[in-house]
């Protein structure tokens, strides 16, 4: 036990030598902040594994092999998440020793990993249309990255902007699940929506249109009444009474009111249609507006509507 121990104690101290001198020898690729940071966590890691905390010690050790790449840190990682049984961080460890060449130890470490925790595991990938942050089970996840999970049920989390969606899934063993948001956020809604004017501002077209179109309809009876008034009283002739001129001139100054509101019953209702578009019908909803005027058989106008979908 005493030889074992000192054992351990002897191969970390070289790795711990063999760390700092990396960081020397690579200080021109490596900054001097990582290299620091990357011997302090193998010095926590390696503290871990000698007093038995296999998780701390696998998770310390694991950090410093990223910081600063050393196969002694990484075989000293997959050993404490082995004897740990960590089986996300050890299968982690794995693919990252396969991926190193090929060094024995971490090839035969490897191995003994995939052995111990490939049925333990699957892949989970949480992509997301746009900027977004997600936890698994209330962890940090990365998104649209593939990371190991524990088989089982599992709760994603998915916020982008101010939705949050809680999405239910099932890891099985040795498989790859992609999970997605079900709906759209609401930033996007919102962005929508923000596309939209006031509903106000359309009803006080509508009730422009309106008045105006009440006003033309007025105009245009008064018109019409003048005009046969003139035509029964015998006007325009020989033997006109005397008040032809007068019933004449009425119905021109009429007949002008009635031509100025059919421009301003024309113009409001056109400002409407639009109005009426933005207020209430979204970018991927057809729209269809019409314009009608409904006139009478004596001139002027009898009916003014505007039709939206």
């Amino acid at each position: 036990m005493r030889r074992e121990r000192s054992h351990g104690r002897m191969t970390f101290a070289l790795a711990g030598a063999a760390l700092v001198l990396l960081s020397v020898t690579t200080s021109g690729a490596a900054a001097p902040d990582s290299a620091t940071e990357a011997k302090a966590a193998y010095d926590r890691g390696a503290a871990a594994y000698e007093r038995g905390d296999m998780t701390t010690a696998a998770r310390e050790l694991a950090r410093a092999d990223a910081l600063l790449p050393n196969p002694v840190a990484l075989a000293s990682a997959l050993r404490a998440a082995i004897e740990g049984d960590e089986p996300v961080l050890g299968m982690e460890l794995a693919a990252r020793a396969d991926a190193r060449g090929e060094d024995a130890t971490l090839v035969e470490l490897a191995r003994t990993a995939r052995a111990r925790f490939g049925a333990r595991v699957g892949k989970l990938r949480v992509v997301c249309p746009g900027a977004c942050r997600v936890s698994v089970d209330g962890a940090p996840f990365e998104a649209n990255e593939e990371r190991y999970v524990r088989v089982g049920p599992h709760v994603v989390v998915i916020e982008q902007g101010a939705a949050r969606e809680e999405i239910p899934t099932e890891v099985s063993a040795g498989a790859s699940l992609t999970v997605t948001p079900k709906r759209p956020p609401d930033t996007q809604k919102t962005a929508d929506g923000s596309r939209r004017l006031s509903p106000v501002w359309f009803f006080v077209g509508l009730g422009a249109t309106v008045a105006s179109g009440a006003a033309l309809t007025a105009f245009g009876l008064q018109t019409k009444n003048l005009h046969d008034d003139f035509v029964a009283r015998g006007c325009p002739g020989p033997a006109a009474p005397g008040d032809c001129r007068g019933i004449a001139s009425d119905g021109e100054g009429a007949q002008v009111r009635t031509n100025v509101f059919v421009g301003l019953t024309a113009v409001f209702g056109l400002a409407t249609i639009p109005l009426g578009l933005f207020s209430f019908v979204g970018d991927d909803e057809p729209a269809a507006a019409r314009l009608s005027f409904e006139t009478q058989p004596g001139g002027g106008v009898a009916k003014v509507s505007v039709s939206l979908p």
